[in-house]
């Protein structure tokens, strides 16, 4: 055998042996399979296991001349082979491995067939024999209706040199690129296809850039540019959120709730649709990276290997990693789980960078893990506002995998500079499992820190301090937020589950329901934990009743001595026209007289055809306090009559809490509302269909 010959035969050899130990997925969707050559009269789709006994047999359906087709409604995780086949078998499930059944077919039935497959097959692609014998080997291509972009969203158009394939982390492509705005308002087109720009791209990620064919990327412009109205840079990443099944929100969601919990700086992110060697790979969310940037992660950069003592103390860009990396300190929290932290800048250190932060690590851990919580020593070492700002934004996303990867922090130069929690980052595993606890509670991943630092009651109080403020000014604006996203990659979002079926989101508009009700059940648990401040017009110090104080603040305010921020601006304008004008201080000055006090019972209407049971509640300490009698409730005897001559059943609760909770019933457990929580004072108008049903149309008569 030949030099040439061996080394062939050894690649041979590893390239097989790699495949066998490799699951292949059958993937949910549709694909074809061209009978031009092979011209069988039946075809069916033959994949399963290697070594289980566990394989399939399923029919395609002849479409239009010889093209066949078969769609898969789930995927079928670890067949690691394929064949298609002309034969006599019936459809279904085969305890037998693949290899018995696929030689059964060709050696006992003497049934045609084309060749054992281990290539990934690639939805709404066509597998076409390379002829029409027997055992026929064959090559997946694409077909003429590929899907395409939809032109709603700007489209970046990728060529690499020689349309080189992307196939490491580590190496960067040559590439060209331009940005088509499609004639979008206040976006920009960058370079076209006749004068593209140069830029060099790579694969990034680690479980998204292994297990999903739709790939994550990494990009490194030539020039810095301002790409798709974000700020100027070299550095972005293409987000392809293959693993978000709820729209694409949950990075989305988490970044904006980044930006209205305050953190110093949130990575941009714009949607864009993405044409790489001529093909249509599908939206993906052109992300900022996190670096040491002015406009990013602003504090000091500090030197590779540097050693003067003062230097090394920052700046510090550290990611707590769940994967081992090469460049990591490795230390052991206090509960015994290893901490692994990979320092992203500097990116290589001396010996003094190395034992500057090992020890900032274990001096912080140590602190963090002080048997007395009154001692709050380890906010020597963490800034606890950021801290509960960061931690906040993963609670509301319910996010398993935060304080365990992709999490990240930075500390300026100093010694009495903190580290600081954030940029925010990845929210993959955000709502994966029942919502109705902490994160650090039973977790599904070790949440480094988070679980230990909750037990410091400071702590908690600076949480809900925050939470708080969130609650009164911003959480109000998370839902305009979804829906004008949702309404914005509508179309897109359609094009990439055609593409992308397995991966896509077909039914935008559930899926984007489906997460909004997750979102709003773990903000109300949340506030059933930390509270639900008692929102009172004309409060401007928000310390709960309006005061003398307040109408002095509002003073200086119209007199321009205080120059309010958007929240403070809100809670100026007290009648609620948009400005803030001296008939703001007449309101304000009424209220704290007692002419124009806010209702601080809770007027409940519903329109029924017979009288309904009203049940009301409140959480206190964990238990439900009952306030208007046992289950069911009491009957709705009082009516009353709106302007627009509707009759409603309605009830007074004249009681002294910030929200109430209440249930419609017909005095029957079979027919009555789920919980409708979180009652604010004031009137309220519901429909209840006396089943199960209501709708509440209190919008309607504000």
């Amino acid at each position: 055998m030949t030099k040439k010959n061996t080394l062939l035969a050894l690649a041979t050899l590893i390239i097989m042996s790699t495949l066998t130990s490799q699951a292949l997925d059958i993937p949910q969707g549709t694909i074809y399979f061209d009978n031009s050559l092979t011209q069988y009269s039946v075809v069916k789709f033959v994949y399963g296991s290697y070594s289980n006994p566990e394989s399939y047999i399923v029919s395609m359906t002849h479409d239009q001349g010889n093209l066949w087709s078969v769609t898969i409604p789930e995927t079928v995780p670890g067949m690691y082979r394929y064949c298609f086949a002309e034969t006599s078998l019936a459809d279904g499930r085969y305890g037998d491995t693949f290899p018995n059944l696929k030689d059964y077919i060709s050696n006992t039935l003497k049934e045609k067939r084309t060749a054992t497959c281990e290539l990934s097959i690639p939805v709404g692609w066509v597998f076409t024999p390379t002829s029409g014998n027997n055992w026929a080997e064959g090559v997946w291509s694409k077909p003429d209706n590929t899907p395409a972009y939809s032109g709603t969203l700007p489209v970046m158009f990728i060529n690499t040199d020689g349309s080189a394939p992307i196939t490491s982390k580590e190496q960067y492509v040559y590439a060209e690129y331009y940005i088509d705005n499609m004639g979008i308002d206040g976006i920009a087109s960058v370079g076209s296809e006749e004068t593209p720009e140069l830029m060099q791209i790579r694969g990034r990620g680690n479980y998204t850039w292994i297990d999903f064919d739709k790939k994550p990327y990494r990009l490194k412009l030539d020039n810095k540019t301002a790409l798709l109205g974000m700020k100027r840079n070299r550095h972005w990443a293409l987000m392809p959120n293959a693993d978000d099944n709820l729209s694409g929100l949950r990075n989305t969601v988490g970044y904006e709730l980044s930006r209205l919990l305050g953190l110093a700086w949130t990575p941009s992110q714009q949607p864009v649709e993405v044409v790489l060697n001529g093909d249509y790979i599908g939206l993906y969310m052109l992300t900022e990276t996190i670096r040491v940037e002015p406009d990013r992660v602003n504090i000091t950069e500090q030197a590779d290997y540097e050693t003067d003592s003062e230097a090394v103390t920052g700046g510090w860009l550290v990611e707590i990693d769940n994967y081992m990396e090469d460049e990591q300190v490795r230390t052991v929290e206090g509960n015994g789980v290893n901490i692994w932290s990979t320092y992203k800048s500097p990116e290589l250190l001396s010996d003094e960078q190395r034992t500057y932060l090992t020890n900032l690590i274990n001096a912080t851990d140590d602190a963090i893990y002080s048997i007395d919580k009154s001692d709050n020593s380890w906010e020597n070492y963490i800034d606890p506002d950021t801290l509960a700002c960061f931690y906040i934004v993963q609670e509301l996303l319910d996010d398993t995998e935060s304080f365990h990867g992709s999490c990240y922090w930075h500390k300026d130069r100093g010694n009495d500079a903190k580290i600081m929690f954030g940029p925010v980052w990845d929210f993959g595993n955000a709502f994966h499992r029942s919502i109705g606890r902490f994160i650090w509670d039973r977790p599904a991943f070790s949440q480094t820190w988070i679980g230990e630092i909750a037990k410091f009651p400071h702590f908690q109080e600076v949480v809900k301090k925050h939470w708080d403020r969130f609650v009164r000014f911003n959480y109000k604006r998370v839902e305009p937020f979804i829906d004008a996203y949702i309404d914005q990659i509508y179309e897109a979002a359609l094009c990439d589950a055609q593409r992308w079926p397995q991966y896509g989101n077909p039914d935008i508009i559930n899926d984007c329901t489906n997460f909004k009700s997750l979102l709003a059940s773990k903000y109300r648990w949340l506030g059933e934990q930390w509270g639900m401040p008692n929102m009172v017009a004309g409060d401007l110090n928000l310390d709960g009743s309006v005061t003398a104080a307040d109408v002095t603040m509002l003073y200086s305010i119209m007199l321009g001595d205080i120059v309010p921020d958007t929240d403070l601006a809100t809670l100026a304008d007290v009648n609620g026209d948009g400005s803030i004008t001296a008939t703001d201080v007449t309101a304000i000055y009424n209220i704290l007289i007692g002419d124009n006090q806010p209702e601080t019972d809770f007027v409940i209407n519903v329109q029924c055809d017979e009288a309904p049971h009203l049940y009301s509640w409140v959480y206190l300490n964990g238990q439900n306090q009952i306030l208007n009698g046992n289950w069911p409730g009491t009957p709705m005897s009082e009516t009353r009559t709106t302007a627009d001559g509707v009759t409603w059943w309605t009830q007074r609760l004249d009681v002294d809490y910030e929200t109430i909770n209440i249930i419609f019933n017909t005095g029957s457990t079979h027919n009555q509302t789920q919980n409708i929580e979180h009652l604010a004072p004031g009137q309220h108008f519901f429909i209840y269909d006396g089943n199960k049903s209501y709708q509440d149309v209190t919008d309607q008569y504000q």
